[in-house]
């Protein structure tokens, strides 16, 4: 391995999770030649993952953080990164055969510093995965947090210009959640655009039962009120009254005499969505609760 420059880097933070080696291998089938990537193997946490190192003719390189924080972890992969592009995924995900090339291609115009693939499901095991929501509901659409009016998108499936991650400082490590949000409103506040790569797709393999599938939500929604309280000198407002979980319940109960004919005929889908989508709704709901107090901000 030399230190001369690629096209890009893939930065993949890592704790605990066997599916990182799944998503390793589909890494290294890209249509582009390996000679134009690397893969960035950041773990944080645990220590299951040191043989990666140099796997694929030196295509991986790993990297060891002993605490566990992913934006520390894409920290030291933006350090580290000798691509002129820095792409996100987790181990989670799997990236199809033209993943990097189709990701790195609206990035190459100058238009944008950031962009955002399509998000699929990895194929569904268990009833939860089948019937929920997965992330940003596939982002089909670039996504908006009431904390700023510049969108976002997200780690599971994005690219940005090294330069311009780097020049905004990169991720901030207090935002355990919500860290890809954040540069991406950083880019925003310096004039960059953030839009989308509808062709660049990932599958993501989703929370497995009903209780991921509601902490998954706790969590994003615990930070989006710490990232609130960062840009709320910037953003103005004094306060947040987030519409959506209301929005998702009453959407899903909405559905309820769909749901009901559905039963009768058989079809247990539309309930099924609908009482995840209840959870997801919760979910949200009692994060922003928890993190109201927890940063002292008006964020329900």
């Amino acid at each position: 391995m030399t230190d001369a420059p690629v096209l890009a880097s893939v930065v993949v933070a890592v704790k605990t999770d066997p599916r990182l080696r799944r998503l390793v291998e589909s890494l290294m089938v890209q249509t582009l030649p390996a000679t134009a990537y690397e893969v960035l193997v950041v773990e944080n946490g645990s220590s299951d993952f040191a043989d990666l190192d140099g796997h694929g003719d030196g295509t991986v390189r790993y990297l060891h953080l002993d605490a566990a924080n992913a934006a520390a972890a894409r920290n030291a992969g933006l350090a580290a990164a000798r691509g002129r592009y820095l792409l996100l995924t987790d181990a989670d995900c799997v990236a199809e055969l033209d993943w990097i090339e189709k990701l790195t291609e609206p990035l190459g115009g100058g238009r944008l510093a950031g962009a955002g693939g399509t998000i699929r499901k990895y194929p569904p095991r268990t009833w939860t995965q089948r019937h929920a929501i997965t992330i940003v509901d596939g982002q089909h659409a670039l996504s908006y947090l009431p904390a700023s009016p510049h969108p976002y998108v997200a780690g599971a499936n994005a690219g940005f210009v090294t330069s311009a991650l780097r020049e905004i400082g990169g991720f901030d490590e207090e935002l355990l959640s919500g860290n890809d949000v954040d540069v991406c409103y950083k880019l925003g506040l310096r004039g960059y655009r953030v839009g989308l790569a509808p062709d660049a797709v990932v599958l993501h393999d989703d929370r497995d039962d009903i209780i991921r599938h509601f902490k998954r939500f706790f969590r994003y929604a615990v930070y989006q009120v710490l990232l609130y309280a960062k840009y709320k000198h910037i953003s103005g407002k004094r306060f947040i009254l987030d519409s959506y979980p209301f929005r998702r319940a009453a959407d899903a109960l909405s559905t309820l005499p769909h749901s009901i004919i559905g039963l009768l005929v058989g079809d247990p889908a539309p309930t099924s969505r609908a009482a995840l989508q209840l959870v997801e709704a919760a979910g949200v709901f009692c994060g922003e609760l928890y993190g109201s107090l927890r940063f002292r901000q008006l964020y329900l």
